[in-house]
């Protein structure tokens, strides 16, 4: 392959979300001369952590105590503010367990155990961090953040996040290259990882690099190995993440004989509004999540999944794929009056039908009316009358009994007018299967050594997420993975 012109570098890093970004600014801090390649223009840099809503699951043991030195300079919300406790062992066992066991242990401990002292980090190099309203309950003059919820976010959401980070890495001089695509790794004699071909608007040129830093993703955006790995239809579904992880980085690692691994038929599917658009639906408030609080209908008028299993952000990343099993890949979220002031902002202005009538509403939808009137009956009829009071932002236990599935918290009837429905579908994030790495995040290859000169961090390694995920796992194991990958690759020069 002819190319049109040569770079030399330490640390080359494939990729500029979260992970490789905090990866680049931790390798620069270290000492090496680090250069950055994005495949998207700089207006849409950042991957999927530009689209996310900037969250970060961290382990805080002492609750407010460790919250406080994040928040210095940030102007919090009128209120006593209360963040509970989150111990490294709850949140090691609920990743644990959201992932049916699965997830890598060592590498789930050393996500725990750095989540808190990384965002600190962060925090020095010049991040800003805020608190996430959302999923804040409030009770008097006290907001109040449950243990297990997610209570840091990023200023700004994801572009925040991103800016925020971009900004960083430019105050240190280090060079960005924009419309890049790595195509293919260079690897010496001795199978050492030396650099990576890339592809820019001029054609191809060569960078020289002491190692390479693989951060570009995972193939969501890829609708034929959606089909192949994923299964049928989901070529078809709405693309929730960034267009551009294609899985070019899999496949450049699989070609010099990476080890795959992870959950390769598994994906972030959550729930997203049936007219958002089809490629990065995420940018447009497609996200429906208030589905705690209603019954979920298909087609058919049948109710298909527990909508009270558990808080949203731990079932929102599998609740898409349900959606994508039903008659027209299609469902209902079904709301009486008694709860509208819970539902997210973004459910305000959204698409939807709305009817006093229950028999008028099924029409609206253009399901089956009379089976859509018996689900609804049925699921009245079916709730425990214990005594226990209805409660928004704990796991009230408040349920059904009998039913298939059954509710098992915030069970209440769907009895006052008006009935509002609004039309969701499966909405894809990221997938789960990746390249296999170690604690230092070297990638191994398929006789299990390490690849030397070649690190993977974010969503392109697999081993973490598994069946399902809990939400803000996901750039906070980037940013830990990244700045270890950071440290390590300028180190091994």
């Amino acid at each position: 392959m002819l190319v049109k012109r040569n770079m030399t570098c330490d640390v080359l890093v494939v990729g500029g979300g979260n992970a490789g970004l905090v990866a680049a600014i931790e390798a620069k801090n270290n000492g090496a001369d680090v250069l950055l390649i994005e495949k998207a223009p700089e207006k849409s840099r950042g991957g999927n952590s530009r689209i996310s809503d900037g969250l970060f699951r961290i382990s805080c043991p002492r609750g407010t105590d460790d919250f406080e030195p994040l928040l210095k300079g940030t102007k919090l919300p009128e209120g006593k503010i209360e963040i509970e406790p989150y111990s490294e062992d709850d949140c090691y066992n609920k990743i644990v367990q959201l992932t049916q066991g699965f997830a890598d242990r060592r590498l789930t401990e050393i996500y725990v155990t750095k989540s808190l002292e990384t965002v600190l980090w962060m925090k020095e190099q010049g991040f800003q961090w805020d608190l996430y309203p959302q999923l804040m309950h409030k009770i008097g003059d006290r907001l109040i953040w449950s243990s297990g919820q997610v209570a840091l976010v990023a200023m700004n959401s994801g572009e925040g996040l991103v800016e925020m980070l971009y900004g960083v890495l430019e105050k240190s001089a280090t060079q960005v290259l924009y419309q890049t695509a790595a195509h293919s790794l260079k690897v010496d004699s001795q199978g050492k990882v030396c650099g990576v071909v890339a592809q820019d608007i001029e054609g191809f040129l060569e960078i020289k690099a002491k190692n390479v830093i693989l951060a570009c993703g995972g193939f969501q955006a890829n609708p034929a190995w959606r089909r192949r790995y994923l299964g049928e239809n989901w070529d078809l579904v709405k693309l929730r993440g960034t267009r551009y992880d294609t899985g070019d980085g899999l496949r450049m690692a699989e070609n010099i004989g990476a080890q795959l691994c992870g959950h390769w038929g598994g994906c972030h599917a959550t729930v997203v509004s049936e007219d958002s658009p089809m490629i990065e639906a995420g940018t447009a408030d497609s996200n429906r999540y208030s589905y705690n609080y209603c019954i979920l209908v298909n087609r058919k008028g049948d109710r298909f999944v527990d909508e009270g299993e558990d808080f949203t952000i731990f079932m929102y990343a599998k609740t898409g794929k349900e959606i994508l099993k039903q008659p027209g890949s299609v469902a209902f979220q079904v709301f009486d009056a008694k709860v509208f002031h819970l539902l997210r902002p973004v459910y305000q202005s959204a698409l939807r039908v709305e009817s006093n009538s229950l028999e008028e509403l099924a029409g609206e939808m253009d399901i089956d009316v009379e089976r859509f009137l018996q689900t609804v009956r049925r699921f009245n009829d079916a709730i425990v009358d214990d005594g226990k009071p209805f409660v928004a932002y704990e796991l009230d236990g408040r349920r059904t009994k009998g039913l298939n599935p059954d509710k098992t918290n915030w069970a209440l009837s769907i009895d006052t007018p008006p009935y509002r429905a609004y039309a969701v579908v499966c909405g894809l994030t990221m997938t789960y299967g990746g390249v296999k790495t170690n604690e230092k995040t070297q990638v191994i290859d398929t006789c299990d050594r390490p690849i030397n000169g070649l690190y993977a961090i974010g969503e392109i390694t697999g081993g973490f997420f598994y069946h399902n995920y809990a939400s803000g796992a996901g750039l906070m194991r980037g940013a830990v993975m990244g700045r270890i990958a950071g440290a390590a690759a300028a180190h091994n020069l």
